[in-house]
């Protein structure tokens, strides 16, 4: 009888209880550095994010991890390093939804001449 109730209680609890989203935590780091990700159980009202840090109009940092729904929306100024670094906030609600790998800086605009000396080789230029 004791196994049944614990079995009950293990199988009942997680939905008595919500959970929080499972994300992905990385500290600020630079854009052209790498976070070795951790995983993160977000408290109930909150959503992963991605943040994007720019110095004027440069990305220049990044960081993942949980925040309030209602401070998505806003974007916030932090001094690092003597830099006032602007972060803005994508935020998400699913599972792991925070888990896409950043944009290298530049990758469009190699893609882009990459075609060009293609087609330039090819002759339709």
């Amino acid at each position: 009888m004791g196994y049944v109730l614990l079995f009950l209680l293990l199988v009942c609890v997680p939905v008595v209880f919500p959970q929080g989203l499972r994300c992905l935590f990385c500290p600020v780091t630079a854009l052209n550095g790498s976070c070795v990700p951790v995983v993160t159980e977000c408290p109930v009202q909150e959503l992963c994010y991605t943040a994007d840090g720019r110095f004027g109009r440069s990305s220049v940092l990044f960081r993942k991890g949980c925040m309030l729904r209602t401070d998505c929306s806003r974007s916030r100024h932090e001094i690092i390093r003597g830099n006032n670094i602007s972060f803005s906030f994508s935020c998400c609600g699913g599972h792991y939804c925070n888990s896409q790998p950043r944009a290298e800086p530049g990758g469009r605009l190699l893609l882009l001449l990459l075609a060009a000396a293609a087609l330039t080789a090819a002759g339709a230029l």
